[in-house]
């Protein structure tokens, strides 16, 4: 029986500079922050938004990972719900985070592309109102 999703990565070139993004300017819980394995360099660096039963690894590739340094710096195909995206985006821009143009509604809701500090293209999205 599957229960939710566990993990998502987002690939990043600076573990501490992510976190500091994540933690201090986007307010995320910081969940987790220990070496992948004794001596290791790298980290298993866990955040998410207070509550969220999904953790985001910021992962700094390795030896074994190195495919995904590619990915650094582009859409890392993640989406985070959020809620007031216009009154986000005016909060995260008066703390310097940058976008991808302004919001845009559809129909399945409102989004914009957020920039993390790694370069990484997030997706916020406000799903329309139930009513």
């Amino acid at each position: 029986m599957f229960n939710k999703v566990g993990t998502v990565c987002i690939f990043v070139a600076d573990q501490d500079r992510a976190k500091d993004f994540y933690v201090n300017t986007l307010g995320f819980e910081l969940r987790q922050d220990q070496p992948i394995y004794p001596g290791a360099a790298n980290r298993w660096l866990a955040v998410a938004p207070k509550g969220a039963q999904t953790d985001i690894i910021l992962y700094l590739p390795d030896q074994n990972w190195q495919h995904y340094a590619q990915v650094v710096g582009k859409s890392q195909a993640v989406t985070i719900d959020v809620s007031n995206v216009l009154e986000l985006v005016k909060q995260l821009k008066a703390k310097g985070v940058k976008f991808q143009g302004e919001p845009d509604v559809q129909p399945w809701g409102t989004n914009v592309f957020m920039l993390d500090s790694e370069g990484n293209t997030i997706l916020l999205v406000e799903l329309p109102k139930q009513g």
